[in-house]
């Protein structure tokens, strides 16, 4: 076994050093994660949606202003709960099962390679919340040097870059010899699998 695939062969068994014992599991789909992504996407502009919503109702019939002011920090505070309550779910979701509302409908979980629930520290602050820091200070870092030092545009190096991650991550559900690993699943030491019935 290799060190890259820490506790998983290329035939999905998960050894559990715990144990001492070696468990079957199966990698869950390339398309599964795909989908369980786009599905908590559009729950998330379905969040964003509600809160706009709520705001210009707020607005019209409670305080019936039309002051611009208020309609903008309105919309900014209603849009900002409404996403935050459907981000306390989501985490609260994925510390206790290992799943968010997209993995659930499609029958997968994030699991860590000993086998165990990677609770909130290993699915939402390493996979999402460092992550996505990392991700951005290394398009930051290279859209800055690439207009800068090379004079490219600045929109089109900030496009390549704020998809060269995902795409690279893309790329990696697809990679059986490392278990259908992404960036996100080595940071936080977890694997993605079909969750049983």
């Amino acid at each position: 076994m290799s060190n890259t695939q820490e506790n998983f062969s290329t035939n999905n068994h998960q050894y559990d050093h715990t144990t001492d014992r070696e468990m079957e599991v199966e990698l869950a789909s390339p398309w599964n994660r795909i989908s369980a992504y786009i599905i908590n996407s559009l729950l998330l502009t379905l969040a964003a949606l509600i809160g706009m919503i709520l705001s210009l109702i707020f607005v019209k019939f409670v305080l019936r202003s039309e002051s611009k002011d208020i309609v903008v920090l309105s919309l900014i505070i209603c849009i900002s709960i409404s996403l935050l309550i459907y981000a306390i779910f989501q985490f609260i979701q994925m510390s206790k099962t290992g799943q968010s509302f997209g993995k659930r409908l499609m029958g997968i979980k994030v699991i860590g390679i000993d086998g165990q629930n990677p609770g909130f520290v290993g699915t939402v602050l390493l996979r999402e919340g460092v992550f996505n820091i990392i991700a951005e200070i290394i398009s930051v870092t290279f859209v800055a040097i690439f207009v800068h030092l090379f004079n490219f545009p600045e929109i089109a190096t900030e496009l390549l870059f704020a998809y060269l991650l995902p795409f690279i991550c893309l790329i990696m559900l697809f990679r059986k010899s490392t278990n259908q690993r992404t960036l996100q699943d080595y940071l936080a030491r977890t694997i993605v699998i079909k969750a049983e019935k």
